[in-house]
């Protein structure tokens, strides 16, 4: 078997991993990754929008919807990231899949940043977002019993896997109603929450950098500065 990880003498035949990678921008490099998995979600809804006859949607939404969610976090964290480092705190973002949380995380860092009163931009940016994890965060909430106290808990596993942690079937598994996806209003949603995703991750980038370029412009002021005074003695 040829290797994977090898060269297609056709170059349009090949993907290049690190072609849009940066190797010491990390942030940048978490933004291309969530791209790709948006990219792969709509792309895939596209196809199928075009023939569905032989009802490929119904074992290919659970990888569209795996993407999509998988995008959605990884942006949060990019965009959670560079708010971090606007702000001059150390954090990165919370190492888990919990997309309500990092939804506020985000929020919670624009406050921060933005004191005034005018955010209607962002907010309307993320209410299709807002929208759809509360959504679908009713979808697989559950109450589990840990050691006789009652905790609840959202399975963001839906996707991969038929059961639960705990081995139970997912909630599309244990129903007689069918579970269904307007993919056509899938597009249309997560096509706007893709795009105001990437606008805000691109948002912060161009302020995180803006910031750089003065410290950096600050710092050589000031070397200069007291490479004057030091001459001067």
């Amino acid at each position: 078997m040829k290797d994977i990880f090898s060269y297609n003498s056709d170059i349009r035949k090949n993907a290049y991993m690190n072609w849009r990678t940066q190797r010491f921008d990390h942030i940048h490099n978490m933004i291309v990754i969530a791209e790709g998995f948006s990219d792969s979600a709509l792309l895939l809804v596209k196809e199928i929008l075009k023939d569905n006859t032989d009802k490929k949607a119904d074992n290919l939404i659970f990888p569209i919807l795996f993407n999509a969610n998988h995008s959605i976090e990884v942006y949060l964290k990019a965009i959670c990231w560079t708010q971090n480092q606007l702000l001059d705190k150390n954090d990165t973002f919370d190492g888990n899949h919990n997309l309500e949380g990092l939804f506020r995380k985000v929020v919670n860092l624009e406050n921060e940043l933005n004191s005034s009163n005018d955010k209607a931009v962002f907010h309307e940016m993320l209410s299709n977002l807002k929208t759809y994890i509360y959504e679908l965060y009713g979808k697989i909430e559950r109450t589990v019993d840990k050691k006789g106290n009652n905790k609840t808990i959202h399975d963001i596993t839906f996707c991969r896997y038929s059961l639960n942690n705990d081995l139970e079937p997912q909630f599309y598994i244990n129903t007689f109603d069918n579970v269904v996806v307007d993919l056509e209003n899938f597009l249309t949603v997560f096509k706007g929450i893709f795009d105001n995703l990437q606008s805000l991750s691109t948002h912060y980038l161009y302020l995180l950098e803006r910031k750089q370029e003065f410290e950096f412009e600050e710092r050589q002021i000031q070397a200069e500065m007291e490479s004057e005074f030091r001459s001067d003695y």
